[in-house]
């Protein structure tokens, strides 16, 4: 009898220490930190930022003690090696990284989608006036290999030649930032694949030329950029529902207040207005929760072998809902 007395109340402890273990879960987390990258595709975080919504939903959820720490990455590598070390908590990314690091082991999945974003691949002098004028001393910037802009381009190049690594030796990252800079110098060889405001801004140089978009690489409209998280996240219920909360707020209030949200905007990025309205006012500058084109991007890099078959069997959103 006393052997299943101690027995019982060895149970007993366990749960209770599990119950508190569970409990904990949501107010064990001192420092929430959250990373975006450059331009204005990641417009509903600035928001968001500036106007309080994810600190409002933070105390409402009963975490005033919870802090808040803002970040701008270079690109997706540097977004998981800091989620990798716990120095980062939620990021937005565009899609083919998202997968290819799904594929190679991040738990991390999608929260939501955020926008979609016209996209384009610029020359910066009239010796590249075309897609046929690119040699073998042309160098193209994106953000990294495996970037949704090294994937629309592939995806261009193995429709339009058979081959989806033709350009493929060609790639230099940089961020947009100073792949703008690299195309204000006006070296005849260099070609950049980016998005707003960059996109305008180069588009205005002398001798630019545009030599592709986005929606002919891809065949579509497609959302651009969605945000993650690892489970270590999901699995703080109170914290995870509080930030998806505050960003479809944030991604309404742009639709909602355009004119609020200009002007937020315009103080965030250090641009007028008015440029910053033409910018936006693109019909391809779309922010939105829905998420467009994830089996096309995940069909073409399983056939190019950018990804493992394995990764069509892979739980790629958080929540029930879209699993």
């Amino acid at each position: 009898m006393k052997t299943n007395n101690r027995l019982s109340f060895a149970l007993i402890m366990i749960v209770v220490v599990l119950l508190l273990l569970g409990c904990s879960n949501d107010t064990e987390k001192e420092t929430l930190i959250i990373a975006d990258q450059f331009g204005l595709a990641y417009a509903p975080i600035e928001i968001m930022k500036n106007q309080g919504f994810l600190r409002e939903a933070l105390d409402g959820a009963g975490l005033s003690t919870v802090t808040i720490e803002w970040k701008r990455l270079g690109n997706t590598t540097a977004i998981r090696e800091a989620m990798l070390s716990e120095d980062l908590d939620i990021g937005f990314v565009g899609i083919p990284p998202f997968l290819i690091g799904v594929d190679n082991g991040m738990d991390w999945r999608i929260i939501s989608g955020i926008s979609q974003t016209p996209s384009a691949l610029i020359a910066s002098s009239k010796a590249v006036d075309s897609l046929e004028a690119i040699d073998d001393s042309t160098r193209i910037i994106v953000p990294q290999p495996g970037s949704i802009q090294h994937i629309l381009l592939s995806m261009y190049a193995k429709r339009m030649y058979g081959d989806s690594k033709k350009y493929d030796h060609q790639l230099v990252a940089m961020s947009h930032p100073d792949g703008y800079t690299a195309m204000r110098t006006g070296a005849s060889n260099t070609l950049h694949f980016t998005t707003p405001p960059f996109m305008q801004q180069e588009m205005k140089l002398e001798n630019a030329t545009v030599l592709l978009d986005g929606e002919t690489c891809f065949g579509g409209p497609f959302t651009f950029i969605v945000g993650i998280c690892p489970e270590r996240i999901y699995d703080n219920p109170k914290i995870y529902t509080a930030f998806k909360n505050a960003l479809e707020k944030s991604i309404e209030f742009i639709g909602t207040y355009p004119e609020d949200a200009l002007e937020v905007l315009s103080e965030s990025y250090d641009y007028s207005e008015a440029d910053l309205k033409a910018y936006m006012d693109h019909p391809q500058m779309i922010y939105e929760t829905d998420v467009r084109g994830l089996d096309a991007f995940v069909s073409f890099m399983v056939e190019e072998e950018i990804l493992s078959d394995s990764i069509l069997n892979s739980d790629l959103y958080w929540g029930s809902d879209n699993e």
